[in-house]
């Protein structure tokens, strides 16, 4: 299974008609099927692949969150919070005896290489790759060389493309480390990712997942249609045309190929530079207005998408490449000096802001950003919130008055005693069993979606135990999505196609009748029957994968 990280099924029919994906092209005529699908939400990676490899997604309400109780942001970006994840998910993984290549979570795989979190701890190194990666290295010179080439090509090209698009004013993200992360991700991780595969499949590793992750991060900094987005999808279709070449030539155990995204992602407009403040600038704006009754305002913490959760991801891989090499000859230590370099010119921001992540006692309000969704909590105490107790506190009902009357914040819904509350600018809404009741105006829905799976969706992320007590939708226009980060192109909550990604598998598994609601269907649908299949003590005619009934679980 190849994941192409954040593509929606309407982006991937762009670039196929622009023909941009030959190999995919080839592949729909040759007898595979495709077919768009409803992720769920958050439409969030660690949300969706907790879902496909566990069929558990519970307890994950946005890509970063805050947990009340340990008084600690927890962010995706960072490998501590997708760990804390990891360790509160104990379904078996669908991956067991398998390989996980550049995923969140590793499905319980044997064999791991650029894999956030796993069930056992490892070290930094061993996520990499360990030994094995670094042979790989080895026995490729000529792939390393064009890695080498590639690697200051991409450099040159961000540059340019920076500049470029500083002068015109179109570029809004301030990512010092972004660079790094185009050339590794663009460069060195899907080359190497692809050679690991090709390995396992040679050697016939019954299940491999690998997530080409690059789309994802240029279409967050230029747009999910965005020429820089599109175009780099003839690398990913390349390596995908290797992989199955190789699974047709080597592949004796006769592999099936499923391709597809964990969600999609939507235009979208900078919160900030729309509105000129950062939504947590416009909660402490707000709660500072509050009229003073011998008492401080409440503070507030915000938790966004800066330099901040990458400064430390160079470091920690020029540290890996410091233990691959020999003591002597002070190469070593060459190495860890040029380490610490780095973590001085692009962790700076920690060194100036070092308050900025750590939560004590003095914050009463904290807001985290997803990109289109935000989470608000009210930390005086452990236990959630409910609408009518937002209500009854004329501090936080202020706050919660203001951020409805916001034009950047298209929807905030609460926990109440009817269900999930639903407010916008536009109206007001009741939602229980997934059915809406409007209270007034029109529904706050409307511009999201009112379909049943969107509204199963939505009350069952608002209802989640660790969400916060106001979630918030970035407002919609119908195109164009509010992003409480600094991005082009967003995903997270719902509204267009950041909800709609796509699959492509082999007809015979019968997914164009199977019900796709969430990631869990997949886990369902695909991984499930697949790890049945090569089970030790799995009958020879369960190889023989055929499809099952809509909603029957396996």
């Amino acid at each position: 299974m190849l994941q192409i990280d954040a593509l929606a099924y309407s982006d991937l029919r762009r670039a196929l008609e622009l023909g941009l994906c030959p190999t995919i092209a080839r592949l729909l005529r040759e007898g595979f099927a495709l077919r768009r699908w409803f992720c769920g939400l958050p439409s969030a990676t660690p949300y969706c692949q907790a879902g496909m490899f566990h069929g558990e997604n519970s307890g994950i309400p946005a890509f970063r969150f805050y947990d009340k109780a340990a008084r600690k942001v927890i962010t995706c970006n960072a490998p501590h919070g997708v760990q804390y994840i990891r360790d509160r998910i104990h379904s078996p993984g669908a991956l067991a005896g398998g390989s996980s290549y550049v995923n969140l979570l590793d499905g319980d795989a044997q064999t791991v290489a650029f894999t956030v979190a796993t069930r056992e701890k490892i070290s930094v190194y061993r996520r990499l790759g360990g030994t094995r990666m670094a042979l790989l290295m080895l026995l490729h010179p000529i792939r390393m060389a064009r890695m080498v080439l590639q690697g200051a090509f991409e450099w040159l090209l961000e540059e340019w493309e920076r500049a470029r698009g500083e002068i015109a004013g179109r570029v809004t993200h301030a990512e010092g480390i972004f660079p790094f992360i185009r050339i590794l991700s663009n460069v060195v991780v899907r080359e190497l990712q692809t050679m690991a595969i090709l390995l396992d499949v040679y050697l016939g590793v019954p299940i491999i997942y690998s997530t080409f992750m690059q789309y994802d991060e240029l279409a967050h900094h230029f747009g999910p249609s965005g020429k820089q987005a599109l175009v780099d999808l003839r690398r990913t279709d390349a390596r995908i045309a290797e992989i199955w070449r190789m699974a047709q030539l080597a592949g004796g155990r006769g592999y099936d190929l499923v391709i597809l995204s964990d969600h999609g992602m939507t235009p979208a407009l900078s919160y900030r530079v729309k509105y000129g403040e950062s939504l947590g600038a416009t909660v402490q704006r707000i709660l500072d207005e509050a009229p003073r009754s011998g008492k401080p305002a409440p503070r507030s913490l915000a938790s966004y998408a800066e330099d901040t959760e990458y400064a430390d991801i160079g470091p920690e891989v020029v540290e890996a490449v410091a233990q691959l090499t020999p003591a002597s000859f002070g190469a070593r230590k060459g190495i860890r000096r040029f380490r610490d370099w780095l973590r001085s010119r692009y962790g700076l921001r920690e060194i100036i802001f070092p308050e900025k992540y750590r939560v004590d006692r003095i914050n009463d309000v904290v807001v985290t950003y997803s990109s289109c969704l935000a989470l608000v909590y009210f930390t005086a105490t452990e236990q959630r919130l409910t609408h009518e107790q937002i209500l009854a506190d004329s501090r936080w009902s202020r706050l919660y008055e203001r951020l409805i009357a916001h034009p950047g914040i298209g929807l905030v819904a609460t926990v109440s005693a009817q269900g999930v509350a639903l407010a916008s600018r536009s109206g007001r809404a009741s939602l229980r069993d997934g059915q809406v009741e409007n209270i007034s105006g029109e529904n706050p829905l409307e511009i999201f979606g009112t379909d049943p799976y969107v509204l199963r969706a939505v009350e069952s992320l608002v209802g989640q135990s660790n969400a916060g007590d106001c979630v918030l939708f970035g407002s919609y226009d119908g195109y164009d999505i509010i992003s409480f980060d600094d991005q082009v192109g967003a995903h997270g909550s719902a509204g267009g196609d950041q909800v709609y990604p796509f699959i492509i598998s082999p007809e015979r598994l019968g997914l164009a009748s199977e019900i796709l609601e969430d990631a869990r269907d997949i886990h369902r649908t695909v991984l499930a029957r697949y790890a049945a299949a090569n089970a030790e003590n799995a009958p020879p005619e369960a190889s023989r994968l055929t499809p099952v009934a809509p909603g029957v679980a396996v």
